[in-house]
């Protein structure tokens, strides 16, 4: 512990992910123009009660939610654009943070 006293300490080595800088009115208008999430912005428009996923608007951001079996309070999800979501796995899972878990914990984190 004494010999590194005087050594300075070692930064962090932090996994940047460039292109996750997207302010809310950007993200807004690429979440319209993405054409995959098109029929999403249509279910949202046109609600169906009787599916465990339901699309909704708030804010003018499109978000899912989905009920599953146990779950009473369903959960809340942002649907992100195609060119996003790779770097949002990639969030969750590369961070100095995340670990190295399994799958379905890496899914859960997102």
């Amino acid at each position: 512990m004494k010999i590194k006293e005087g050594k300075p300490q070692k930064s962090l080595k932090v996994t940047t992910i460039p292109g996750l800088d997207v302010g809310p009115g950007h993200f807004i208008e690429q979440q319209k123009a993405d054409q995959t999430l098109k029929k999403y912005w249509e279910l949202a428009e046109n609600p169906v009660e009787n599916g465990k996923a339901q699309f909704f608007v708030k804010n003018e951001i499109s978000y899912r939610k989905y009920v599953g079996k146990h779950d009473e309070e369903g959960l809340i999800q942002l649907v992100v654009k195609e060119s996003l979501r790779e770097k949002v796995v990639s969030l969750a899972h590369d961070t100095l943070l995340s670990g190295h878990r399994g799958s379905t914990k890496t899914l859960n984190r997102v």
